[in-house]
């Protein structure tokens, strides 16, 4: 609704808003806790996210809002493997990046990456000591502005590849530590 009024030789406008929100309705409520029960059983199937507990994510990253989202099925993730991802929701009182782990069994992944595929011009493969039976991260001169580098890493018959959104203000540098720590995470159950 909008009112002008003249006040002497000024003319004034008042605009008034109305905003309503609607409240969801118990259907669609219901709906979102299916979901969200799908998604856990969905999880429970997915050998990637059988990795790394919520729990543990939530640990690790420090985002308290994290919550799974199985990914791809086996045969379907990069490689031909499964992959997981760790979510917080949209309207969550607290944010965090997406997480995704991929698993990759019984095809040497990590290995034939680095003697097959040759990198663009600017990139390297730096090595990452203490995790699994090898571990680098691709790391190209041209940084991946959302993205940390994969990490690779291979731990006996089974290869991991783990990155995670980089999200202000935190950088490549900030999220490395955390993929890191998470790769140790899911290595450890691999053994």
């Amino acid at each position: 609704m909008t009112r002008g009024q003249t006040l002497g030789s000024c003319r004034f406008v008042i605009t008034i808003l109305a905003v309503t929100a609607a409240a969801p309705s118990p259907a669609a409520s219901a709906d979102v806790w299916a979901q969200a029960r799908d998604a856990q059983a969905n999880a429970a199937q997915n050998p990637a996210c059988a990795l790394l507990s919520v729990a543990e994510v939530r640990n690790i990253t420090g985002y308290a809002d994290y919550n799974v989202s199985p990914g791809d099925p086996p045969g379907q993730g990069a490689g031909g493997g499964s992959s997981c991802q760790y979510v917080t929701p949209a309207f969550g009182a607290t944010k965090g990046p997406l997480l995704s782990v991929v698993l990759i069994e019984g095809k040497d992944w990590t290995a034939q990456n680095r003697r097959l595929i040759k990198l663009p011009a600017g990139c390297k493969r730096e090595p990452v000591p203490g995790i699994g039976d090898e571990a680098y991260f691709e790391i190209c001169s041209t940084p991946r502005p959302l993205r940390t580098s994969p990490l690779y890493v291979k731990a006996g018959a089974k290869d991991l590849i783990v990155q995670i959104d980089i999200e202000a203000p935190d950088s490549e540098v900030t999220m490395r530590p955390k993929v890191i720590a998470l790769a140790k995470a899911a290595v450890a159950k691999l053994r």
